[in-house]
């Protein structure tokens, strides 16, 4: 449990959830929040920093979305390549 002994620590704490709170759904409940936090900690280790995880996602969103411009891509090329075979 964190120990709010100062104002400073307290005025941090309610900004960070004020900040979550806007990123969140207003139903959001704190077991939401510790769900998903248990899920990143259990794929990552509890001493990776936030900034790691961040980048290790956006890496990972990245490389779908260039594999799915690719297939993309592929579709579209083999399906000029049979429209000009057939003309």
């Amino acid at each position: 449990m964190v120990l709010l002994s100062t104002l400073d620590q307290l005025a941090h704490t309610i900004h960070v959830l004020k900040q979550l709170q806007r990123l969140l759904t207003i139903s959001a409940s704190l077991s939401d929040l510790g769900d998903l936090l248990a899920c990143i900690e259990a794929e990552y280790g509890s001493e990776i920093r936030l900034e790691d995880v961040i980048q290790h996602l956006e890496g990972e969103h990245l490389a779908v979305q260039l594999g799915q411009r690719r297939a993309s891509r592929r579709a579209s090329q083999d399906s000029r390549a049979r429209v000009e075979a057939i003309a």
